[in-house]
């Protein structure tokens, strides 16, 4: 049942998944200039029978994205870095209107899906009035599946769009965790619950346990 779903990281270790969380591989929709506008499908991945599997955390896995215990012949150190203060207290922010706009950097995992050649998120927040282009700045901001930038209503809390309850599989990437599945760390404590999160699976960002881009500078590639 979906109330069950959980991620917990196994020191040194992968994420234990349990649940019955469903597993896809997902990739983003590019224009002809190779900008991204949206995901889409590539596969649903099969996961072990029974409701939990493990994923891998080190980036040496055999059988990636399952972990085949590899961890335990390397020196993997997959303790976690990031910080716990709350998004709000870590994130940069702006305000039109009755709108915020935050930004909380260290997670960018540069997805791309924040800007264009022409125009960025920020400017589009701070400078338009149109209707359509807000909603597109919109659509924009919730198209980043790190969650880096997040809008927030009068009310003060996130306005985001309904994802569902499942992991993407990013290829060459982290694991985009989506729908806002409870995620509890080595020490047993649970990291702060949101929306959009991507998860290391290389094994070598500074970030831990979110992707920071590391994958790119060690040419991650899971095949």
């Amino acid at each position: 049942m979906s109330e069950k779903f959980r991620i917990d990281i196994v020191p040194n270790g992968p994420y234990r998944v349990s649940g019955g969380v469903p597993l896809k591989e997902m990739a983003p929709v590019l224009t002809f200039n190779g900008e991204p506008i949206d995901w889409h499908l590539l596969r649903e991945i099969e996961t072990p029978p029974g409701a939990s599997y493990d994923l891998c955390r080190c980036g040496q896995s055999k059988t990636r994205p399952f972990c085949d215990k590899t961890h335990e012949t390397l020196t993997f150190d997959g303790a976690e870095t990031a910080s716990r203060a709350p998004y709000r207290e870590r994130a940069k922010s702006w305000t039109h209107g009755d709108e915020t706009l935050r930004d909380d950097l260290p997670l960018c995992i540069s997805a791309g899906f924040c800007g264009t050649r022409t125009r960025k998120v920020w400017g589009m927040f701070e400078n338009s009035e149109d209707p359509a282009e807000r909603q597109l700045m919109r659509e924009m901001v919730w198209r980043c599946p790190s969650g880096r930038i997040q809008l927030f209503g009068p009310d003060g809390f996130p306005t985001e769009a309904p994802l569902p309850r499942e992991i993407a599989v990013l290829p060459g990437g982290p694991l985009w965790v989506r729908g806002g599945i409870p995620i509890f760390g080595a020490d047993g404590r649970e990291w702060e619950e949101r929306n959009r999160v991507t998860l290391c699976r290389c094994g070598q960002s500074q970030n831990k346990p979110f992707c920071d881009q590391s994958h790119e500078d060690v040419h991650f590639d899971e095949r």
